[in-house]
C-alpha cells in the first residue's frame, strides 16, 4: 500500500473509533494516527519515512528486511506496551493504533506480512487482497477518504474547538 493510502485509512478508522467511543479526536491523536501508519516501512529505505530517517532505514532493512520484524505482531506488541504503560497519550494512543492499522492494510494485501515473525516468517494475508499501485487501491484510497470525511462531520469532534486539545 502506499503511504497515502496508509495515512487515510488510518486516518478514517481511526476517527470511526473515536466517533463511536471516549477517545477524544485531537491533533496529537490525528498525529499519533498519521506517524503510526508510517512508522512499520521504517525497514525500506525507499518507502516515505524510510527516505527520511537519516539512515535508520537501511539499518532496519540489513537487519530484518523489508515486511519482517516490523510488520509482525511481536513488534506492534512491544511499541504497545511500551508507550501505552509507560508514556499514555493521545499521542501514543493514535501511534499504536495506527502502526495496527498499516500491519493490518499490508495483511490484506497480495504480499501479507509475518505476523508471527520471529516464529515463522510466513506471510499471512487475507482471503481478498489487492497490489500495491492497484486501481484497486486507488479505489480503497477514496473510499477511506470518504469514510474520514463523513466521520469528521459526523460525531468524530463533539465540539469543534477539542480538535485542537493535546
Amino acid at each position: 500500500m502506499r503511504y497515502h493510502t496508509h495515512i487515510v485509512s488510518s486516518l478514517a478508522v481511526g476517527t470511526g473509533i473515536a466517533a463511536y467511543t471516549p477517545v477524544s479526536f485531537t491533533i496529537a491523536y490525528a498525529a499519533g494516527l498519521t506517524l503510526g501508519s508510517l512508522l512499520p516501512d521504517i525497514d525500506e529505505p525507499n518507502s516515505y519515512i524510510g527516505r527520511r530517517s537519516f539512515g535508520v532505514a537501511k539499518q532496519v532493512n540489513k537487519a530484518f528486511g523489508h515486511r519482517g520484524f516490523t510488520h509482525s505482531l511481536l513488534a506492534w506488541g512491544a511499541i504497545t506496551i511500551v508507550l501505552l504503560l509507560q508514556y499514555f497519550s493521545p499521542f501514543t494512543l493514535g501511534l499504536c493504533l495506527g502502526y495496527a492499522f498499516h500491519v493490518l492494510a499490508d495483511y490484506c494485501s497480495s504480499q501479507g506480512v509475518p505476523l508471527l515473525w520471529p516464529f515463522s516468517k510466513k506471510r499471512y494475508r487475507f482471503v481478498i487482497t489487492y497490489r500495491t499501485s492497484s486501481f484497486l487501491e486507488t479505489l480503497l484510497f477514496y473510499c477511506f477518504l470518504v469514510l474520514f470525511i463523513y466521520f469528521l462531520t459526523n460525531g468524530a469532534i463533539e465540539d469543534s474547538s477539542s480538535i485542537f486539545l493535546f
